[in-house]
């Protein structure tokens, strides 16, 4: 994959830069099952935080909250300084500054990948359709996909449908990009070209939040790093500080089983409590 390189951070640079994205006290349950229990952040301007944890710990839940696509049950979250979880926020117009890609791609199929990029700022931003694709070809330009712009989503491999996805984000020119295991539902040989984007994404000075598996990008891309475990944060740092000396037990015992798993699977067992070792 050639993709050029990505827009210039000079409207960040323009921002206050305080924190973007701070959560205190944030409880979200669904019936008896707690899934964040209390979680306080701050997510720095320009700020790329990786966010590491099993299945159920409450990571996905946690991007869903700051975009409010989910409410939450006590306490608030921010937004450069503005309480989103208030009664009365508006969420259309939050949601335009806060940039969401999910696991799936969730593509319209009967739309080419321009249109796809270009429905939103089109409808929502009442942006003229000559505007919205000189700014969609050049952003689909940027994720290396400029040729495949007049195709379906079915004509294009999972790799290139997510860089698609990403491009549709950027088309509203968020403040904040969130990333929820964006890498999970593709092929081995179609990652890299994912985390290349964001990789160079990352550069620019947008604020990210990445929820991820892929803990080479994690050392790598990442400024901090946070463990989560049962919807609490249970450890944070520097990327390597974390992944190389956790202080944490459930910190250490995640990442040698993801350290094992990574390498063989013939020494792990089932124990009576179900769980592996």
């Amino acid at each position: 994959m050639t993709a050029r390189p990505l827009p210039d951070a000079s409207a960040e640079a323009a921002r206050p830069r305080g924190p973007v994205i701070e959560a205190y006290g944030v409880h979200k349950s669904f019936g008896d099952n707690v899934v964040l229990d209390g979680i306080d952040l701050a997510v720095a301007a320009g700020e790329t935080l990786v966010v590491i944890g099993p299945s159920g710990s409450g990571k996905s839940t946690l991007l869903r909250c700051i975009n409010v696509l989910e409410p939450i049950d006590s306490g608030r979250i921010l937004l450069e300084g503005e309480e989103i979880t208030r009664k009365g926020a508006k969420v259309a117009a939050i949601r335009q500054r806060i940039g969401i890609v999910f696991q799936q791609f969730n593509l319209f199929p009967h739309l080419k990948a321009i249109d796809n990029v270009t429905l939103a700022a089109r409808r929502v931003r009442k942006m003229p359709r000559r505007q919205a694709e000189s700014r969609a070809l050049d952003l689909l330009a940027r994720v290396g996909l400029q040729e495949k712009a007049r195709q379906n989503p079915h004509q294009l491999s999972g790799g290139q449908q997510q860089r698609v996805a990403i491009a549709r984000a950027l088309m509203m020119e968020p403040h904040v990009m969130l990333f929820d295991e964006v890498t999970s539902a593709l092929d081995p040989e179609l990652v890299g070209e994912v985390l290349v984007v964001m990789r160079d994404l990352a550069t620019t000075g947008i604020t990210m939040v990445v929820v991820t598996h892929e803990m080479q990008f994690a050392r790598e891309v990442g400024d901090r790093l946070i463990f989560m475990d049962e919807g609490k944060i249970v450890e944070e740092g520097v990327p390597a500080d974390v992944l190389d000396g956790p202080k944490e037990e459930r910190t250490k015992r995640f990442l040698q089983r993801s350290l094992q798993m990574a390498h063989s699977l013939e020494e792990l067992s089932i124990t009576q409590e179900g769980e592996v070792e």
